[in-house]
């Protein structure tokens, strides 16, 4: 019987002897899976010959074999491909589209920008996410000045994708259009637009995400809180600023990030141990606990301030710190001039000499 009849073709045969011909007709054989082994098959022998049969099967009625198509063109990485692939990101298959974005991604042809951000208005969440992949991966310069004008499209897809893709291009021409989409009306542009600025990394943008730190939505204001983290050294100052703030979630927000940054935030947080009030001597406390052994050296330090209520904070800390760290507390506390008898009290050994220090 004919190759389009009930007969299975020898593909490992074909694929020995690279019968691209014979391939090309089994592409029409009744049954799919006989079809789809034929263009997994054509795949599989790759090389510039396959393409043309490969652009061909975009247009084949069997929406597997289309999508198996695109499938192969993005691994064989050739231009040729480019615009069918472009046309197959309206197939009818949300399968084949996704394929083809994907692909497109691949290849990395400029020509495929402009078509790959109107993909991101497509109806399926999964072609809006390859689109976007897709972008970061064609490197056009004018990629970046196509997806700032993005950021002002009518579609928050547009507007999301936009915002996601120019936090992994890095570019620094978008900060300030990416500050203004931390005042989207859409949650979801506001939250990329955040993760963006952290990604960039500019001064610029330091300011607007301590403000988005009061965000209606929780998810964005964690967001904020990541990006200045992100930032690091430049954000502990306006960080240490807030930990004054009268919203509770704010200052637990920033106490957090100043914990993440770390060493870094050490000598700044120390200075504000000895000017801030009770509550905020108490966060900047908890915050020097977290970050730990960096600490320890400016805690000890601080064990010799003037400031009674300073001392105990940093006593404190030391304690909570850990064990690694009790020496070096208990030599310190006994080098204070002002030593008080607390024997019998039934407390710790660093108990009794912090006790001793801070009165």
């Amino acid at each position: 019987m004919g190759l389009l009849g009930f007969s299975k073709p020898d593909f490992g045969k074909m694929e020995d002897e690279r019968d691209i011909k014979g391939l090309i007709k089994v592409l029409e054989h009744e049954k799919a899976y006989i079809r789809r082994k034929a263009i997994e098959t054509l795949g599989n022998i790759g090389g510039r010959r396959t393409i043309e049969p490969l652009v061909h099967a975009l247009g084949n009625k069997d929406q597997g074999i289309r999508r198996r198509a695109a499938k192969f063109l993005g691994e064989a990485g050739d231009r040729r491909a480019v615009e069918p692939l472009i046309a197959a990101l309206k197939d009818e298959s949300e399968y084949v589209r996704e394929e083809a974005a994907r692909a497109l991604g691949k290849i990395g042809d400029r020509r495929a920008v402009e078509p790959l951000i109107a993909a991101l208005k497509d109806g399926s969440e999964y072609i809006r996410e390859e689109a976007g992949e897709a972008l970061l991966n064609v490197g056009d310069k004018r990629m970046v000045g196509v997806l700032i004008l993005a950021l002002k499209d009518k579609n928050e897809h547009v507007r999301k994708g936009a915002a996601q893709a120019l936090g992994e291009i890095g570019n620094k021409k978008a900060v300030e259009p990416l500050i203004m989409a931390l005042k989207d009306g859409d949650l979801e542009v506001r939250k990329k637009a955040a993760e963006a600025l952290g990604k960039i990394e500019d001064k610029r943008s330091v300011d607007p995400l301590i403000a988005a730190l009061r965000d209606a939505y929780p998810d964005i204001r964690e967001e904020a809180a990541e990006a200045l983290v992100n930032m690091g050294e430049p954000v502990v100052e306006p960080l240490i600023h807030t930990l004054k703030d009268e919203d509770w979630d704010i200052r637990w927000r920033s106490a957090v990030a100043l914990g993440k940054i770390g060493e870094p935030a050490v000598e700044p947080l120390i200075a504000a141990l000895k000017e801030g009030s009770e509550f905020v001597r108490d966060d900047i406390a908890g915050i020097l606990v977290k970050i730990g052994e960096p600490a320890v050296e400016p805690l000890i330090h601080t064990l010799k301030d003037r400031n009674e209520y300073v001392r105990e904070g940093a006593a404190e800390a030391l304690v909570k710190i850990g064990e690694s760290v009790v020496g070096h507390l208990i030599g310190a506390l006994k080098e204070s001039p002002r030593k008080t008898a607390a024997e019998g009290s039934g407390k710790s050994e660093v108990q009794i000499e912090k006790d001793r220090y801070i009165q």
